[in-house]
């Protein structure tokens, strides 16, 4: 009761359960995330590496994913015993077939060649391991 603000306080005094305080609360101001949301993911969509070393860029394109999926988690398994229906593998590898797209898109024209190996690779490769090719390739260039 002490970290909230009296406002709040108010309105959650008679709750006898953290769970239900906390399934109040989220209810309550869960309700402008859509907005923070879709500006996140516009946010990622638009950014380029531009200036920015790759280590720069990558680091802010992680930053806002970090963020989204703190908007969106990914939701949990309802299966009964153990997930079973591999839904999950396929949604988190989507994830990063998003997430690899996105980061090459947005590099500067130099990275071309790298951007159409990684596309070309089945399965996607995490994208720390699409980083390190990338920063790779840029030590290389700058080394010339």
């Amino acid at each position: 009761m002490h970290l909230v603000s009296s406002n709040i306080k108010q309105s959650i005094l008679w709750m006898d359960k953290a769970e239900e305080i906390w399934n109040y609360l989220k209810e309550r101001f869960f309700q402008g995330d859509l907005l923070r949301i879709s500006n996140l993911q516009m946010e990622a969509a638009s950014m380029k590496q531009g200036e920015s070393i790759v280590t720069e860029y990558f680091t802010k394109l992680r930053t806002v994913w970090d963020k989204l999926e703190n908007f969106r988690p990914d939701p949990p398994c309802t299966c009964k015993t153990g997930c079973s229906c591999k839904v999950f593998t396929i949604l988190n590898q989507r994830k990063v077939q998003d997430r690899a797209m996105q980061f090459l898109r947005g590099l500067n024209d130099q990275y071309g060649n790298i951007r159409s190996y990684v596309l070309l690779m089945d399965p996607t490769p995490p994208n720390s391991k699409i980083f390190s090719y990338v920063v790779q390739q840029e030590s290389r260039v700058n080394w010339e």
